[in-house]
């Protein structure tokens, strides 16, 4: 029997069990009085309640598990309880949930990606759960999600959304690139972190052949982005305000960021900019082409699928440190529809899918980092994934403002003008917050 079937076997079994608990207790009460005739009074059937569930962050295995075991183990555990399943995918699953909330028929429970709790509350379409979520079972225990996941669900004081897998981001290195360069313990701050990259970097005259760290691969258009959030996170800076008003990037500690990240690229060339590509299914790191970065739970999943023999060679470590320790984290998470016309039950089926032993068996099925601290003592946990859970303590989530993505752009672009040395990094800076600070007062 695999580990994952025994777990869900588990999950069926407590599901189960809470319903059969629920039988037996009405099974020990006092029989109703009959009415006169000595007839027994009969009992109201339950209606019957269909749910619906949209998910749109799945592989096969994560699909199958849903759909043959947990959902058919939840409605045998509230009898009369349906689940559809819509499986969509991300290109289409914006425009779905408009012209459903739009047309006033949506899924009961939806997927959201990293930035959608502010937009779901902005735009009125979740529901808040702090009520529902204080009747919880005391099995389910919110307090086990770690502390910046908790903070990324809550929205002007209320929890809109709950956690169900995160991509969290730490420091990557090749121990074997390491050991050439005799270097014997792994960076732990951004001067150790210099010195790593410059002297694992190698060249054909003018030519680099191997990056000293990787930063940022050609392509997407948040990739420089992305990857400048964790320094600007370790350098005590933030993207805006405390109070969402303004842009806090011409501040001192993310200009400091973007001189450190300008200083390696430009200045010591530990990376050409762009920096290199993946070779096929493989990062630079797994492929060795690359020394160091800072990346997540797929650079263990990459190599262990494509590059075996590469995996003794790819280590993480606790986030970095340099004004603080810190490092940045993409949360997913489930939304409850404000139209649901069974919150009670909807939630219910939130609290399944979200329970320690599902989302052990869901983070399994996809190789995903589990949002919950109990589940580093999962079966399926290897020693590099709990360094990278146990990296969670330190993350730090988006800020909360509802039009992100459309503020993040003058950002992109000016980092890279930055990269291609057409802005300094302070310049650089400055124009992204101005550029932000007026897309911000559009609204004000």
């Amino acid at each position: 029997m695999s580990q994952s079937a025994s777990v869900t076997r588990r999950s069926f079994l407590r599901i189960s069990g809470a319903a059969a608990a629920g039988l037996a207790l009405a099974a020990c009460a006092p029989a109703a009085p009959s009415p006169a005739g000595g007839a027994e009074s009969a009992q109201p059937a339950a209606e019957p309640v269909q749910l619906s569930l949209s998910v749109v962050d799945y592989v096969d295995e994560t699909r199958t598990l849903l759909s043959d075991t947990v959902l058919p183990a939840f409605s045998e555990a509230h009898p009369g309880t349906t689940v559809s399943v819509n499986y969509t995918n991300w290109e289409r699953y914006n425009e779905e949930m408009t012209t459903a909330f739009a047309g006033g028929v949506t899924p009961d429970i939806f997927q959201g990606g990293a930035v959608w709790s502010p937009q779901m509350a902005q735009r009125g379409w979740c529901l808040p759960l702090d009520d529902l979520l204080a009747n919880a079972a005391e099995s389910w225990n919110w307090d086990d999600f770690f502390p910046a996941l908790q903070d990324d669900s809550t929205i002007n004081g209320q929890i809109v959304s709950i956690p169900y897998r995160i991509d969290i981001r730490s420091f990557w290195y090749r121990k074997d690139h390491l050991a050439e360069a005799g270097i014997s313990q792994p960076p732990a701050n951004w001067e150790e972190l210099e010195a790593m990259a410059v002297a694992c970097t190698q060249r054909e005259g003018d030519q680099i052949t191997r990056e000293g760290y990787h930063y940022s691969s050609p392509g997407g258009w948040q990739n420089d982005l992305q990857a400048y959030m964790p320094f600007m996170e370790m350098a005590g800076g933030q993207f805006l305000s405390d109070d969402l008003s303004h842009c806090t990037l011409a501040e001192e500690p993310a200009v400091e960021a973007l001189e450190f990240i300008h200083k390696l690229i430009v200045d010591l060339k530990v990376q050409p900019y762009p920096g290199f590509e993946a070779q096929g299914d493989l990062g630079p790191v797994e492929a060795g082409i690359a020394s160091a970065t800072i990346g997540a739970a797929q650079i263990e999943r990459n190599a262990r699928t494509y590059a075996p023999d590469q995996l003794e060679h790819l280590w993480p470590t606790l986030p970095l440190t340099h004004k603080v320790q810190a490092t940045h984290v993409w949360v997913n998470k489930y939304f409850i529809s404000k139209l649901t016309k069974n919150p009670e039950m909807s939630w219910q089926l939130m609290e399944t899918l979200t329970s320690a032993d599902v989302l052990s068996d869901y983070c399994e099925g996809a190789a995903f980092t589990p949002p919950r601290r109990s589940l580093g003592e999962a079966e399926f946990m290897t020693e590099r994934a709990r360094i990278l859970l146990d990296s969670t303590e330190y993350a730090v989530p988006f800020p909360k403002h509802h039009r992100l993505i459309e503020l993040f752009r003058p950002l992109a672009t000016n980092l890279e003008k930055c990269y291609r040395q057409e802005l300094s990094p302070a310049d650089a800076m400055a124009a992204t917050a101005a550029e932000v600070d007026a897309l911000l007062q559009e609204n004000a």
